[in-house]
């Protein structure tokens, strides 16, 4: 059975995935820190509904607590946030990581063992969706996406969660990314394995 699931937009495809994972009872981590600072999110609730009503069981994560709310005793530690994430996810059945903005979802994985805990999952087998910006950070590289997505942490290392061989383009020919993705085929095709996608595809392997 396919455990990575690629979309632009996952309400559109839900019924289909569901169709293949079974989201009812399904303990899921549900990572929406792409989404954190971005003007247009609705899609976030979206998915939360549209998972919640499936029978799903959400764990709601922001990777980027790190960053904040990481308590050390000493130097030696873990922080604590750290280690409540890394045991959220590998207790989890499925990692949805919502759309937003790429870079900066890309930085707060970094922050943390959270990247290497994400891709050390997929790898053992739980699932893995990832929509958007979720999709394009399972890339090995995303330095394309930079013309999508404003490179907010002024990023120079784009490299990926590299959970996949190739580069998916969400939103293919879909407004307000129309002009964005055409250019990233226009520039990207000839040295990236690019898989564009519209609002109403998803990748499954």
């Amino acid at each position: 059975m396919a455990n990575i699931f690629l979309c632009s937009y996952f309400a559109e495809i839900a019924s289909k995935i569901n169709e293949v994972v079974k989201f009812q009872g399904k303990d899921i981590v549900f990572i929406d820190t792409a989404a954190k600072f971005e003007e247009v999110n609705f899609y976030v609730d979206e998915a939360v509904e549209i998972l919640e009503n499936f029978g799903a069981k959400l764990r709601h994560l922001d990777v980027s607590c790190f960053q904040s709310s990481a308590v050390s005793v000493s130097s030696q530690d873990k922080p604590f946030c750290d280690d409540k994430i890394l045991a959220t996810i590998n207790e989890c059945d499925i990692i949805y990581i919502s759309g937003g903005n790429t870079f900066y979802l890309l930085n707060e994985l970094r922050k943390s063992r959270v990247w290497q805990a994400i891709k050390n999952a997929v790898k053992a087998g739980k699932i893995y969706i990832g929509e958007s910006a979720g999709a394009i950070v399972a890339s090995p590289d995303t330095r394309y996406a930079t013309l999508m997505d404003e490179n907010s942490p002024n990023m120079s290392d784009f490299t990926g969660l590299n959970l996949v061989n190739f580069f998916t383009v969400p939103h293919f020919g879909c407004e307000p990314f129309t002009q964005a993705t055409h250019e990233i085929m226009e520039k990207f095709g000839n040295l990236y394995d690019l898989r564009p996608i519209n609002n109403a595809q998803f990748i499954a392997l």
